[in-house]
Order: structure tokens, then sequence, then C-alpha cells
């Protein structure tokens, strides 16, 4: 935990302890948990061998924030996890929020993800301060409990980014227009990452890179109606990195903008979902693009569903980081078919067949290139 997590957390734990005093006899926990235990590899690809990253190809990644990566060998790693979560209530008004995920790209190391304190100042309106995941995405929220979606791991061409959590302060407002129903998030603060999982995925395993989000300042907004849900959300922040294994110190900063938008159509049987993210790194290296569109279909207790899923990195001819050249850019796309089938309320089997084609320019085809990955696991929640 960083030094901002950690007087955030302290400043939550300070205001519960302080309510604490007068409402010690009206506290109650409520606990949850989730678990996901998925085996997989790639079944064919383009490179093969150990690439200069330190990686055995052929290679896919499932996902990029964790440095989850499928390879050749059939393994647990990439995409199981446990997830134990914690609400503390103190009063009608006031709790505590908590949340720690054990992965198995990490090697099972414990991260604390959530830590916050929710104010509710009336039906309509709460505030929450400490750490929490940053709304880019519309499965943000529940990225790592994968029982809440379809597929065994999120469409990576879309989810994927080098800072997934933050430390600040949101206030959330709903709403109610017409026969639509919703809710607006406004959200600041500040994320650290050291040792970035990410960009082990450009720079090496062995590497060791920092990154830092300042001044996060963004909104979103959900709107509801019957079977139709949109999403919109901006977000701007001021970017700096480093790569510490080569004795770099931090970059200049440089602003980001980024644009997101989902639609999710739930009607009868039929379940369709898309996502759109748009970042401006300008002063950097340029622009990157991602949408993804899944179209399912239910079946009693089974949910078969197609994705395509596509990332394009557009470099500018003159980017301030120069090393970045145009023919370089990162640009691939993704058809993945999943199977679900629910075997209880709380308990699914998935099984998923990802074919990555990479149009990359010639450093990421060498290292990644083409994959065709099978996945299947077993997700709970309890």
């Amino acid at each position: 935990m960083n030094r901002v997590s950690m007087k955030l957390s302290v400043m939550a734990l300070s205001m519960a302890a302080v309510s604490g005093q007068t409402m010690a006899q009206d506290w109650s926990f409520n606990g949850s948990g989730f678990l996901t235990i998925a085996a997989g590899r790639v079944l064919t690809g383009s490179v093969d061998g150990k690439n200069e990253l330190g990686l055995d190809c052929p290679c896919m990644i499932s996902d990029y924030g964790q440095t989850s990566v499928y390879d050749p060998d059939w393994s647990l790693k990439p995409d199981s996890k446990l997830g134990l979560q914690g609400t503390l209530l103190i009063s009608d008004r006031l709790s505590l929020t908590g949340q720690v995920v054990s992965r198995g790209s990490q090697d099972a190391a414990v991260g604390l993800e959530w830590l916050y304190m929710s104010y509710s100042i009336d039906d309509n309106n709460t505030v929450q301060v400490g750490r929490k995941r940053i709304p880019l995405f519309y499965y943000s929220e529940q990225q790592d409990v994968s029982f809440s979606y379809p597929w065994l791991h999120l469409p990576p061409q879309t989810y994927g980014w080098e800072a997934v959590n933050y430390n600040g302060i949101n206030w959330n407002h709903m709403l109610s227009l017409g026969s639509w129903d919703g809710n607006i998030n406004v959200f600041y603060g500040n994320e650290t990452r050291s040792d970035n999982e990410y960009l082990k995925l450009y720079s090496g395993l062995d590497s060791e890179s920092d990154t830092r989000w300042n001044n996060i300042v963004g909104a979103e907004m959900v709107m509801r109606k019957d079977w139709f849900e949109g999403r919109l959300m901006y977000l701007r922040s001021e970017n700096q990195g480093r790569v510490v294994s080569d004795g770099e110190d931090w970059s200049a900063s440089a602003v980001q903008h980024i644009l997101g938008a989902s639609a999710v159509i739930d009607h009868q049987n039929w379940l369709v979902v898309s996502e759109l993210f748009v970042s401006d790194r300008t002063e950097t290296y340029g622009r990157d693009l991602a949408y993804s569109l899944s179209v399912g279909y239910r079946m009693g207790d089974w949910l078969p569903m197609l994705t395509y899923g596509k990332y394009e990195q557009r470099i500018t001819s003159d980017n301030p980081d120069g090393y970045i050249a145009e023919a370089d850019a990162e640009i691939h796309d993704m058809i993945s078919f999943t199977t679900r089938y629910d075997l209880t309320s709380s308990m699914s089997l998935k099984v998923q067949l990802d074919k990555w084609m990479d149009h990359s320019g010639s450093w990421f085809k060498e290292n990644y290139g083409d994959a065709t990955t099978l996945s299947f696991g077993l997700d709970m929640v309890f």
C-alpha cells in the first residue's frame, strides 16, 4: 500500500472509531467471497520459444493489469483468484468496506483492492473516501468477480490499463428522469503503482517500473430503462512513469484524457454487451482506440456468447517520447466463443476459446503475435 492509500485508510478507520464511540452497540458486519478456478493453455501461435520479455510462447495476454498470460503449458495461474469482501455497518448512514484478492498470476499474493468509508447523506446521495476501483469500464466495479459476467476473462482488447485503482473521494447521486433510472458518479484522487505488473508485459518480467496518475478527476453517468442500460465516462489525469530497474527518474507530467461508453441490452433471452474506450495521450505518444461487441443467447441454464474485440494504438509521427515509431504501433483483434452453464444460483462453469489476431508493428508481433487459446473454469460466490 502506498503512502496516499495508507493515509486514506487511516482516515477512514479514524472516522469509524470516532463514530463507534457512540454507536458501537449498533455495529454489524456482512461478509462475502468469490472464487475462480481456471485452467488454460495456448493451442497454437505464431511466436515459438521464449520471447525477449521472458515469456514462454506461443502466448496470449488474458489480463493486462495483472500480467495474466497463457503459454503452451496447462496452467491454473492466469485467471484463478480468491477474494473476500466485508462491510462494517457502523450506523444506518456510515459503513466501512474492504476487499482483498489473492491471484494465481501473482503467485497467490494477497492484495488490498478496496478500503473505503461510505456516508449516506440521504437516500439519493452518498460520499465515499478511501481506495476504490477507477470506473474506466462497465465491469470495473466487479472486474475481479468472474461469476458476475459471461466470460472466464474479460475481453483483453478493452479491459487493460496500467492503473486499476485510485485513492480519493467520490460522490454518487441516484436520479430518475421520467421512466429512466440511473446514477451520476463524480470522483477525484491519485494512484501510484509501484513495480507495475502491466508494464512487465512491455519491459520484461524481470524489470521494475512505477506509474503515477495524479489529479485523477472524472465522472460517469449510467441510465437504465427496462432491458437497456447505457453508460458514459470521462477521466482526466496527469501521468508520470519511470523504469526503476534502468535507474530512471520520474518522467515529466503528461496529461491524458479518457472517454468510455457502454451499452447493454438484456431482453428476453438475448444479451448484448458493447464497450468503447478512447484514450488521448498526445503529450506522450498518441491515442488508443479499443472496443468490443458481445452477443449471447440464453437457453435455460446455458449462455453461449460470441465476442469481437479490437485494440488499436495510433502513434503520432512527432510523438514526444520518440522511441515509439508509427510502424511499431500495437494493433490486434480477437474473436472469442464462450459458453457458461449455471450449476446453481451462485456457481457456474465456463469454457472459452480465444483467437487473437495480431496486426501490430514488428516489436509486438515478434514478442506476442497470433494465438489461439482454450480455457475453462469454475466461478462461484459465497
